[in-house]
């Protein structure tokens, strides 16, 4: 009955979260408020878009001293796993400080199975982002599936702007590109430096300077992208194998650039009005054979479809799985 609902459902957005969000009391931001962690920014745009829209919501620490904040009724977002230079890695029950409680609702994302099986199953929802795996569920549209047995949602975290947030499409003749983020690696060899290394021999061979910068708040992202010449979304080798969806490509396409990627996934979601291949320097050399019209053109299509894929869209498809 759930799946019927969802597909039948053709509310606006904005409204359907509003609709959606009345079943809960309010809701609970759990974490990296003022830590520093990635995962921070998905919490953030979560924030932004439930105070935007008037729904009742509260961020706090994952500090013992904030766990009579949660109310009967609430629905808690968590990401316990989630870990870093300042947040230590969760172990055991011990190391909680979220309260596990029967009358509230939970969104959990990464959290170890010691902590999710004290959870009541009918109360809660697993959150995981889209990899192939998700293809063994059922599809609610393009890479967003879900395991009504396991109540696990898988998705994209998609764009941190609103439909109507939208940059204008831009297109520059600049000489350098802008790279705001992470480049790892770590000893399962799951980071990005060596398709990084690929993409900036790839750039070289246009002239194009490779610039990396970091810890930059949204506006600043959003201007780096803007005055790049390219700005493409490079998954490192274990992203392409299990088709992971960085949220870099819908944020670029959102604040006006062309989003490009070597995740093939890409393809069933952008389809005619994306380049891809599996080799870099074609694929960089294909994008920048673009003359000004087709680039921007491009862009167009791609953010029409990127409309699908905002913060909005996310918490949408959370609550209504729940």
């Amino acid at each position: 009955m759930y799946l019927c609902c969802y597909i039948k459902n053709k509310m606006d957005p904005a409204e359907e979260l509003k609709n959606n969000s009345k079943k809960f009391n309010k809701m609970v931001i759990w974490g990296l408020k003022t830590k520093w962690h990635t995962h921070r920014f998905v919490f953030q745009a979560y924030y932004k878009v439930f105070k935007k829209y008037g729904i009742p919501v509260v961020w706090v620490d994952d500090d013992k001293k904030y766990q009579n904040v949660i109310e009967k009724g609430d629905l808690v977002f968590t990401a316990g796993g989630m870990h870093g230079k300042m947040v230590p890695e969760k172990k055991s029950l011990a190391d909680y400080n979220v309260p596990i409680r029967n009358d509230v609702y939970y969104c959990l994302h990464a959290e170890p199975s010691f902590f999710t099986e004290k959870i009541d199953l009918n109360k809660s929802i697993k959150l995981r982002f889209y990899e192939n795996e998700a293809e063994k569920y059922t599809k609610l549209y393009e890479a967003v599936h879900f395991d009504e047995n396991t109540r696990t949602l898988y998705q994209a975290w998609g764009t941190n702007l609103l439909s109507e947030e939208f940059k204008k499409p831009t297109f520059n003749n600049n000489c350098f590109m802008f790279w705001v983020g992470s480049i790892w690696n770590d000893k399962n060899n799951h980071g990005n430096i060596e398709e990084i290394g690929k993409l900036k021999t790839a750039l070289s061979k246009h002239k194009l300077k490779f610039i990396k910068t970091r810890f930059v708040p949204n506006f600043m992202n959003t201007l780096l992208i803007r005055l790049s010449r390219i700005a493409p979304a490079i998954g490192g080798k274990r992203q392409v194998e299990v088709n992971y969806l960085p949220d870099r490509m819908f944020k670029n396409i959102s604040y006006g650039q062309l989003g490009f990627s070597n995740i093939k996934k890409f393809n069933d979601i952008f389809k005619n009005c994306n380049i891809y291949d599996e080799n870099m320097e074609i694929m960089v050399d294909r994008v920048l054979s673009l003359n000004k019209n087709e680039y921007l053109e491009m862009i167009k299509k791609q953010q029409e479809i990127c409309k699908k894929y905002t913060t909005l869209d996310h918490l949408n498809n959370i609550l209504k799985c729940l």
